[in-house]
């Protein structure tokens, strides 16, 4: 008797079994369970531990292909993905393509906008589509379940979202960093939620740091959100994905693999915005020209592309090895440094100079290795600047009104054995020199080569030259009286001036160098710096004039006055001050004291460049001091 009620017990229990795993929906998923993906699995429970399966997304032509996976290898038995608008909550959209152990679920009569599974056989990475709606625009997300076993099962393992403008698509980001737990689907497309914050951020930062490499320029624009060119780098398996957005109406944006943070010796892919038609290039950067290249046929393929409002995106694959110019590109194996440029226009079969964005990392590293990529430092560029900027706004302007208007001022006493007008002159025209050569040096080293490709360098290259001549040509001045002392007096000032008038227009250029990285409203700095620097010798010519008609002799007040062999200057009664001394010493000072000024402002804005976002720090430091 106790035999026998063993026996019903036990088949008993083999019923409940059977029963409860017919519950389980071997057959997959049913269509009421597409709004919570809740599985009808008694007995068992949701996990709260990361979920090890990913749902990874790839844009296509009209399409988006769908991997359900794990990164460690993982097998599942059961899945259900369904594709949801983020803002109004619809299911978007049509599953097609599916592999033998999937098969529709229509979440709504005669849509197959659901898949799940048909067998509870252990699957590893299943791909499907998810085809487009024509003319739709919105953000969706991919939720799914995923069943490991009957007991052990994750709700709301979400994909990136996806951005469809049209038939266009983007996938903003890799899959959501598993570091938190999940103990229901994800509200994306919860109506209650308020999605004014999510449309006011850039998703393509999202994951950066965490998920995919991402670098851009200006420095630290990741952190803020608002960079003028971005490049991100994201790694699924063994594909490689690049990922590239511009600002400000860019006609192109690109990246670059270097061995090093500068241009030269460069593989570069490029996308363009040509009339609104959006195409991939490659090219190489031989020095500091770009010249497009083909890479073999398939190594290089654009996988989405967008224009919207001023921005341009692409996300591209690029083979794992390629070989360009003679060279292998492992991305595997071998680190690079990344180059980020964009640029307003385009050239003929080409891109045109990058003045809207270039940056380099600081650093080489592999590709799949992810983290912060730091810029590259632009110490010696801010250097370069500063110097020029203590030169020709400083110590040249000094220098040259002290020799064009103050030749018979303080001429009662002697400062070194010289007049205190050439002794200060050439003080300070000494140091224009130096600190001249200095920063020429300075910006040589860190270009690393030769460069003319911009009007500023090209101009400050001749502001340079002029300035190196000027030394030697006043060590071989005639003694006064000589027949070609006038000769040397007009090269002198000539060369002089030219040399301080290119320099006025390289540091006007300047400002709109990318690198600089200096506010457009630097220009009315420079502006009113070279309009008071006018008035100052326009006044000083005036008092000259009037000096030269009240003097009992001609003294060289005026600024040419010396330009011709023989003058009053040398005349051995003419040591005394000129009359008006006392006001053009009164204009000498306050020209002295804002000059100063002008140089001083100048010269904190380029080191502390760019201005507005370290004023914006200092600011926010003191405030929550």
């Amino acid at each position: 008797m106790e035999i026998r009620n063993e026996m019903l017990k036990t088949l008993l229990c083999l019923v409940i079994g059977l029963h409860l795993r017919v519950l389980g929906l071997p057959n997959g998923a049913p269509s009421e369970t597409c709004f919570n993906l809740m599985p009808r699995h008694p007995g068992s429970s949701l996990q709260s531990s990361y979920p090890p399966y990913q749902l990874l997304p790839a844009a296509g032509q009209g399409r988006v292909r769908l991997i359900l996976g794990s990164p460690e290898g993982n097998g599942y038995q059961g899945f259900m993905v369904v594709a949801r608008d983020i803002h109004t909550g619809e299911y978007v959209g049509e599953f097609v393509n599916l592999p033998p152990t999937a098969r529709i679920v229509e979440c709504t009569p005669n849509v197959k906008n659901g898949v799940t599974h048909t067998n509870t056989d252990a699957k590893h990475n299943l791909e499907f589509d998810w085809e487009v709606p024509i003319d739709y625009e919105g953000t969706i997300i991919f939720n799914s379940t995923v069943a490991q076993d009957y007991s052990t099962y994750w709700v709301g393992v979400e994909s990136p979202t996806v951005i469809v403008d049209k038939r266009s698509i983007r996938v903003s980001t890799p899959p959501t960093p598993m570091t938190t737990f999940r103990t229901t689907t994800p509200p994306y497309y919860s109506r209650t939620v308020s999605y004014a914050a999510k449309d006011e951020v850039d998703p393509f930062y999202t994951g950066c740091h965490t998920t995919k490499n991402c670098f851009g320029a200006p420095a630290n624009c990741i952190k803020t959100r608002n960079c003028n060119a971005v490049v991100a780098v994201i790694v699924q398996g063994d594909e490689y994905y690049f990922e590239m957005q511009a600002r400000r109406d860019a006609k192109y944006v690109a990246v670059g693999l270097s061995d090093d943070k500068n241009m030269g010796e460069d593989s570069v892919v490029e996308c363009t915005n040509d009339n609104g038609e959006i195409a991939l290039h490659t090219s190489w950067n031989a020095g500091k020209h770009n010249t497009r290249y083909r890479m073999s046929e398939g190594a290089v393929e654009l996988e989405s592309a967008a224009i919207k409002n001023d921005m341009i995106y692409c996300k591209f694959r690029r083979d794992k090895i390629t070989n360009i110019q003679g060279r292998t590109y492992d991305l595997v194996n071998t680190p690079y440094h990344l180059l980020v440029a964009a640029g307003s226009d385009l050239r003929p079969n080409g891109v045109d100079f990058h003045d809207l964005a270039y940056l380099g990392t600081s650093s080489s590293k592999r590709l799949s290795d992810v983290g912060e990529w730091a810029a590259s430092t632009d110490l010696l560029i801010r250097l370069h600047g500063a110097l020029m900027l203590a030169s020709w706004i400083g110590t040249a302007s000094i220098g040259m009104l002290l020799a064009r208007y103050y030749r018979q001022t303080w001429v009662s006493s002697q400062l070194c054995g010289k007049d205190h007008w050439f002794t200060w002159h050439r003080l300070f025209m000494v140091l224009t020199w130096s600190m001249t050569i200095a920063a020429f040096v300075i910006i040589f080293v860190e270009l690393g080569t030769w460069s003319s490709e911009t009007i500023h360098a090209s101009v400050g290259l001749a502001t340079t030259i002029l300035c190196f001549i000027q030394p030697f040509m006043a060590a071989m001045r005639p003694h006064p009286g000589a027949p070609r002392r006038a000769l040397f007096n007009w090269a002198h000032w000539f060369v002089g001036n030219v040399a301080k008038i290119c320099a006025l227009i390289a540091l006007f250029f300047a400002v709109r160098l990318n690198k600089a990285k200096l506010p457009d409203w630097v220009d009315w700095i420079l502006t009113a710096y070279v309009v008071f620097h006018v008035l100052t010798h326009l006044v000083l010519t005036f008092l000259g004039c009037v000096s030269d008609r009240q003097a009992s002799q001609r003294v060289n007040s005026f600024p040419m006055k010396d330009m011709h062999s023989r003058g009053s200057m040398v005349h051995p009664d003419a040591r005394r001050d000129a009359p008006h001394s006392c006001a053009r010493k009164f204009i000498f000072g306050v020209y002295f004291v804002v000059v100063v000024l002008f140089a001083a402002v100048l010269i904190v804005i380029t080191v502390l460049a760019p201005i507005e976002e370290t004023w914006a720090t200092f600011t926010n430091t003191i405030s929550n001091y």
